[in-house]
């Protein structure tokens, strides 16, 4: 396990929380906003991620809170 890894695990136990959900991508905004079978909904998405990432966050972002969107330097 990596430390960044056992840092999210640490700080998840802190915090109280019972779920965490490793996915990524474009697809895991839509999942992650509406919910899934496997996945409840959310109540805000965090992080980075590439511009279509960023656009499935603006569209999902009428029904579910959202960080700010990528700006050009987060990609870096």
């Amino acid at each position: 396990m990596l430390e960044t890894e056992r840092r999210v695990i640490a700080a998840a136990g802190i915090l109280g929380l019972s779920e965490i959900a490793r996915i990524g991508g474009a697809q895991a905004v839509a999942a992650l906003a509406y919910g899934t079978k496997a996945l409840p909904r959310v109540d805000k998405i965090f992080g980075p991620g590439n511009r279509f990432v960023t656009a499935a966050k603006q569209l999902v972002s009428y029904d579910c809170a959202i960080d700010l969107p990528a700006g050009p330097t987060e990609p870096l």
